[in-house]
């Protein structure tokens, strides 16, 4: 029910898109979900940016192609504080946002489902991750403790033990760690060809996860922080067998 989530618990946002009828498809869906507070929206990004002065907010969703001001230049001068969520008909400016640390990044015309797996994205970073599981230095493998991670123009160095889990997109994979997420191009074999076979198990096809992140186990899912992810049936026996060490 909507109004079983408190108000302590929703995460407040503001919408900014020069299309006003992309700014009330955000306001139908943020009224959809309950953990989403949208207190305004705004046509103007110059005017959003006085408003956010006396009002910070925890969420912005932002429009890319906007006059005046970009998305992404309002995302550097609003602050490293709010999370963003990046709206726009293009795709192509996908990875340029994700290097901005943007949660996720919506394509026009933004569809229900879609929108409510950003919303959780951005409710699960909010959520205490675990800690980092202890590594030790590079073994008989010959893998190391961090990974190059290619993600648009620049390369990240990535702890190992810092890895949540991958999530596969396309040609693509994920980097979940409780600090980013990065987007590179990667098959699911060469990621699990560069990590730790003892600490990293692939649970679905799109989707591998690191094992001493778990913290719950369900019968098709398992919860890593504030993410639920799906464990295909051809899986689960051979995770609870590395789970349990039987």
């Amino acid at each position: 029910m909507p109004g079983s989530t408190n108000k302590e618990e929703q995460i407040s946002c503001i919408a900014v898109d020069d299309e006003p009828r992309a700014l009330e498809v955000i306001r139908i869906h943020a009224v959809r979900t309950p953990f989403l507070d949208l207190r305004r929206t705004f046509r103007d990004p110059v005017e959003a940016l006085a408003w956010l002065k006396d009002n910070p907010v925890a969420l912005l969703f932002l429009d890319i192609n906007m006059p005046d001001v970009s998305g992404l230049s309002f995302r550097e001068l609003a602050g490293p504080q709010p999370m963003v969520i990046f709206t726009t008909a293009y795709s192509e400016f996908a990875v340029e946002s994700y290097e901005q640390g943007a949660v996720d990044y919506l394509v026009k015309p933004i569809r229900y489902e879609r929108f409510l797996k950003a919303a959780l994205r951005a409710r699960a970073r909010r959520q205490p991750q675990p800690p980092p599981a202890r590594q030790e230095r590079a073994g008989a493998e010959g893998i190391s403790d961090y990974l190059l991670v290619k993600s648009g123009k620049k390369h990240f160095r990535v702890a190992v033990s810092e890895i949540l889990y991958l999530e596969k997109d396309g040609n693509y994979l994920w980097f979940h760690t409780p600090e980013r997420r990065l987007i590179s191009r990667f098959s699911m074999g060469e990621a699990l060809d560069m990590l730790p076979a003892a600490q990293f198990m692939q649970v679905h096809r799109s989707f591998i996860v690191a094992l001493p992140h778990i913290g719950e186990v369900e019968v098709h899912q398992v919860k890593i922080g504030g993410t639920s992810i799906p464990v295909a049936k051809a899986y689960r026996e051979a995770l609870m067998a590395r789970l349990t060490g039987e």
